[in-house]
């Protein structure tokens, strides 16, 4: 596997585990600071837009949005 497949791989894990903890606690999706630094790794290497990457995309958006949970 390449760098990128790995993270690519690391993102996914990270995004959907995010996406199912809020959807236990019924609450918006809060991702975690994990999420974040590998979706900006992933962004480094090939700079994402809404139609490639969307989750990447997705995540990107919400940089600042909400104060990151360094607990997590």
């Amino acid at each position: 596997m390449s760098t990128e497949e790995v993270l690519w791989q690391a993102f996914r894990m990270a995004y959907h585990q995010d996406h199912a903890n809020a959807a236990m606690h019924c609450a918006p999706v809060r991702y975690s600071p994990i999420t974040f630094r590998l979706a900006e790794q992933i962004n480094d290497f090939t700079p994402v837009d809404q139609d490639v990457y969307s989750e990447v995309y997705s995540v990107l958006l919400d940089r600042g949005e909400y104060p990151e949970d360094a607990g997590r």
